[in-house]
């Protein structure tokens, strides 16, 4: 079982990406890896997409293509999730690298709301590019930035519970 894991953050100390790194953390059997080249992608555009793609774009369909779910945690920008998250899905969509694959809509956001509107967007986006968005591993993580403590584990022992809670929704969903 492998779970692909995309960070929608360029931020180095993204709330994002330190939430993806718990969920390895706490993963079991070392399920999940990262993608970690979002600002690799070239601007979208229908023409750029071209025979044989661009490198970047090459490497991320193969690893959506070969990974059993994925999981996608995106920060909220003006109520959505950032372009930059955006443009590496209008990237995938035409490879058909996502249909049918079981995936999982996160957000972690210091607002009271946990990028609630971003999430809903992202697994809207998810579900018309066919992925199989399972309602039960999606999660929200408020008041992100105080969650963390000084080794970026999570604090409260109820996240870190749902947390593993939506993981072990992921696994099954992806499990032939």
């Amino acid at each position: 079982m492998r779970v692909l894991a995309l960070s929608g953050s360029l931020r180095a100390d993204s709330v994002n990406t330190r939430l993806l790194r718990e969920a390895a953390r706490l993963a079991p059997n070392h399920v999940i890896e990262f993608w970690e080249r979002l600002d690799d992608l070239p601007h979208f555009s229908p023409e750029r997409d071209t025979e044989p793609p661009p490198e970047p774009v090459a490497d991320l369909r193969d690893r959506i293509r070969t990974a059993d779910a994925l999981l996608v945690c995106t920060p909220e920008y003006i109520h959505a999730m950032p372009a930059v998250l955006k443009n590496l899905l209008e990237w995938v969509v035409s490879s058909g690298a996502c249909v049918d694959k079981p995936a999982a809509a996160w957000s972690a956001s210091p607002s009271l709301e946990g990028g609630a509107r971003a999430r809903e967007s992202l697994a809207h986006t998810l579900a018309v590019m066919s992925a199989r968005v399972v309602p039960e591993a999606s999660l929200g993580l408020t008041l992100a930035r105080a969650s963390f403590d000084g080794e970026g584990r999570l604090a409260d022992p109820a996240q870190v519970d749902a947390v593993r809670r939506a993981l072990a929704a992921l696994v099954t969903a992806g499990t032939p």
